[in-house]
């Protein structure tokens, strides 16, 4: 009989801040760094990032 084996990634920003094992939706690499986030931490980076680049699309078309 086959084994199904599932592993849970937590949110390593909820995991610094002490709120337990928040489940990870949104993966973020920036060069060799790598960050597993739940979706409130994600949208957070996300906006930062945003905030700081400019839109993606915006900011590859003008390269």
């Amino acid at each position: 009989m086959a084994r199904i084996v599932t592993t849970t990634i937590y949110c390593d920003g909820c995991k610094k801040k002490g709120l337990g094992e928040v489940p990870a939706t949104v993966e973020l690499k920036i060069a060799d760094d790598e960050y597993d986030l739940c979706d409130e931490h994600g949208s957070r980076f996300r906006a930062m990032l945003r905030e700081a680049l400019g839109d993606a699309q915006n900011v590859a078309l003008s390269a």
